[in-house]
């Protein structure tokens, strides 16, 4: 009866340790999504602050990101093939891989109907990590440095920092 008792406790220690939630390796959530830039020039003055509003991303032709601020204002960043997504990679604007595709960002300041196109700047990814709510998904980071200007030759400076985005 003693050992009858003894296996029984084992068996539902086990069964408690094996359901912990703590060891599961999937299931998690990611960390939320940051966007931070500040452009300077042009019709966004002299120090406007993109505050984050939304984001999508795609990845048909290298990776995509879009941003939405919370003045409906969108920044795509445009990142090729070219050296790959690891930490520590540098994308230049204008370049192209081998794929036809190029690095760049495109801002567009929706209420006055002008968008700015990269000319130069770089993009430094900073950490590319697993995704934990997705079993195949990535979460990217990263800085950037970014001089454009508009179609009425009209110049800005972006600077600034993006985190977690999936992908």
């Amino acid at each position: 009866m003693k050992n009858l008792k003894t296996l029984c406790i084992l068996f539902l220690s086990l069964l408690i340790i094996s359901c912990s939630s703590n060891d599961d390796d999937g299931g998690g959530s990611a960390p939320e999504a940051e966007f931070k830039a500040t452009i300077k020039g042009g019709t966004f003055g002299d120090n406007y602050t993109a505050t984050f509003g939304s984001y999508y991303t795609d990845t048909s032709a290298g990776i995509t990101i879009v941003i939405n601020d919370e003045n409906n204002n969108l920044i795509r960043i445009f990142l090729n093939d070219k050296g790959g997504f690891d930490s520590g990679v540098n994308k230049v604007i204008g370049e192209i891989d081998n794929n036809g595709f190029y690095t760049g960002v495109v801002i567009r300041d929706q209420t006055e109907e002008i968008s700015y196109n990269s000319m130069e700047g770089n993009i430094n990814l900073q950490e590319n990590k697993k995704n934990p709510a997705s079993d195949s998904g990535r979460l990217i980071s990263g800085t950037f440095n970014v001089t454009a200007v508009s179609n009425t030759a009209s110049t800005v400076t972006m600077t600034g920092t993006f985190k977690n985005i999936a992908y």
